[in-house]
Order: structure tokens, then sequence, then C-alpha cells
């Protein structure tokens, strides 16, 4: 079973500082044994994106531990 990122480059972001910043939103992830069966899961398990219009979601597979609180 694999895990899935998915993301989308729809909508806008702001910094810290308010300015507009041009990047992808990560919207979540799911399980599944392949992304049809992740993306099933996605969508009941984060069923409020549904109210949005998001029209461009991706996915990523991930292929090992997630690093987190990186700081640039």
């Amino acid at each position: 079973m694999g895990n899935f990122i998915f993301f989308t480059n729809d909508g806008d972001t702001y910094d810290n500082l308010h300015k507009p910043t041009n990047n992808m939103q990560v919207l979540g992830d799911a399980n599944g044994d392949n992304i049809d069966e992740a993306f099933k899961c996605f969508k009941i398990n984060q069923s409020y994106l549904s109210t949005q219009e998001y029209k461009n979601v991706m996915a990523i597979q991930t292929v090992g531990d997630v690093i987190m609180n990186l700081e640039l």
C-alpha cells in the first residue's frame, strides 16, 4: 500500500507579509494500493474540499519517511 500526497496550483497564497506568492497548496494525503484507490479515500476523508473549485489536483507517491519542520 502506498501513500500519496495531493496538491494543486489553483488558488492564491500569501506569505507572512501578505504578499502574493506563486506556489502550490498541499490538500492532504491518503493511502491506497494505487493512485485511484488513494484518490477515492482522499475524497472521502477530505470531503470538505468538494465545496471548493479546485480543477487541477495532482498527486505524487511518497517513497520514504517524511521530514517535517524544515526552515528556509
